[in-house]
């Protein structure tokens, strides 16, 4: 079974990957549009350049051509772009050319290469190599009418490529701490609105864990505070607990209908038996017959303890009402030999129950003490001040594969099918779990020990 992921974890990790695409390719985006810009801008500033100088460009009485480069204005830039608007000085180069291509005069450095172009009226960009071979260079063309040449000045494209990289880092390092913080800021608030939004689901799984077969006709969950996007989910499970409930319910009215209608019956049967003459055959018939009416009273109790109908729980005299039992059972145990001891009957400890289940699981221990353990075993039940009744026997107890809690129904101590029918521990640990209660074996001594612990009443309670 695979692990189950974090939705805060799985969105910190895509808003973190979303956001450093994003950043990426914003910075890409802006230097590349940087880049175009600036080229556009060197062209026109190129172009504006050769249409000013053409101007100077002469042809002497001797027919030679003259050209008086005139001085570039300085810039003064900060760094780190100091030299890169304004470039190595200097920042144009040049070269006049004659209709053959002949260069007939040059600058000592970035003087283009190449033959004249058309003749023309506006400026003409290329790109291209200078003389020395080095390049590639911005190149900006025009011919001078009156001295039948063509100027060619030109620029290194470095300069413009230099000038976007350098532009790039320095955004990078001013802007760069920030996007890690803003990114930082994003992820933290990312994971928070989702640990808020999820917890109204928190809250319902929280109702989930409370819901029990015993509480499944008044507990359903509660999904106003969760997100809408799990409505639809905690509707199915709503209408899933509804089925659960309906067939919980079919079945325990069937289970209440049959042993209404099997006991009339078995009381007619019994009657029969008690009619015919005496043997072992009408004595095994009345024993079969009275563990039959047994098992219909149990599969009563384990009907109605299903049903999940409300109890009255209330505060009440523990030591009063198990004293009432024994007083009502104990006689016939005794009588049949079976010694009962009692401690703790004479001071009141009030808790919270209901006289009916707790006389309930008192008579289902007892009964399992006459049926299942040999005859001279001594009971001993005991009431603690602290809400807890500890019932021993010295018998054999039950086999070690038997649980110390969670009983399960029709779990036979013995292979005997006339031993009882397996519900009496259910049924005990069903009474007490409706009354809030717990009840378990304890096997840390001789013989069988059951122990039942009851919520305790507060203090400032009567009796009722």
């Amino acid at each position: 079974m695979s692990r189950p992921y974090r939705l805060d974890v799985r969105l910190a990790v895509i808003v973190t990957a979303m956001s450093a695409l994003t950043l990426f390719t914003a910075g890409t985006v802006l230097t590349l549009e940087f880049t175009r810009e600036q080229f556009a801008i060197e062209e026109r500033g190129l172009s504006s350049q050769v249409e000013e100088w053409v101007a100077l460009v002469r042809r002497e009485a001797d027919g030679s051509v003259a050209f008086e480069r005139p001085d570039e204005t300085t810039q003064n830039l900060d760094p780190p772009y100091t030299g890169l608007l304004s470039g190595a000085r200097p920042i144009y180069g040049y070269a006049v050319v004659d209709a053959g291509g002949r260069v007939l005069d040059s600058s000592t450095a970035k003087a283009p290469a190449g033959g004249p172009g058309p003749i023309t009226s506006t400026p003409v960009l290329s790109s291209g190599p200078a003389l020395d071979g080095s390049g590639p260079l911005l190149i900006g063309e025009l011919y001078a009418p009156e001295a039948g040449v063509w100027l060619r000045v030109a620029r290194a494209r470095s300069d413009v490529d230099a000038l976007a990289n350098t532009f790039f880092a320095q955004l990078l390092k001013e802007m760069g701490w920030a996007a890690l913080l803003l990114l930082i800021v994003t992820i933290i608030t990312a994971v928070a609105i989702v640990r808020v939004s999820l917890r109204g689901l928190l809250r319902v799984a929280a109702q989930a864990e409370r819901i029990t077969f015993d509480n499944l006709h008044q507990e359903r969950l509660d999904g106003e505070a969760a997100p809408a996007e799990v409505q639809p989910f905690i509707a199915a499970v709503n209408k899933a607990l509804d089925s659960i409930q309906a067939g919980g319910s079919a079945q325990r009215d069937f289970s209440i209908h049959a042993a209404h209608e099997l006991r009339t019956p078995l009381a007619d049967l019994r009657l029969r038996l008690e009619g015919l003459p005496s043997g072992e055959d009408r004595t095994a018939a009345i024993r079969d017959a009275d563990a039959m009416a047994r098992l219909f009273e149990q599969l009563l109790h384990i009907a109605r303890l299903d049903g999940g109908v409300a109890l009255h729980l209330k505060p009440l005299d523990l030591s009063k009402v198990v004293a009432k039992v024994l007083h009502e059972v104990v006689p016939r145990l005794v009588s049949g030999g079976w010694p009962v001891e009692a401690d703790g009957l004479d001071r009141p400890v009030r808790v919270i129950g209901d006289p009916t289940l707790i006389a309930l699981v008192m008579r289902n221990l007892l009964e399992n003490v006459r049926k299942h353990t040999p005859t001279g075993t001594q009971v001993m039940v005991q009431v603690s001040d602290d809400g807890v009744v500890s019932f021993q026997d010295t018998g054999h107890g039950p086999p070690p594969r038997f649980p110390e809690r969670d009983f399960a129904r029709f779990a036979r101590g013995s292979d005997d099918a006339r031993a009882g029918s397996g519900l009496g521990l259910a049924i005990c640990e069903t009474a007490m779990r409706r009354m809030g209660g717990t009840f378990r074996l304890d096997r840390s001594r001789d013989g069988c020990q059951f122990v039942m612990t009851f919520q305790k009443a507060p203090a400032d309670r009567n009796a009722s």
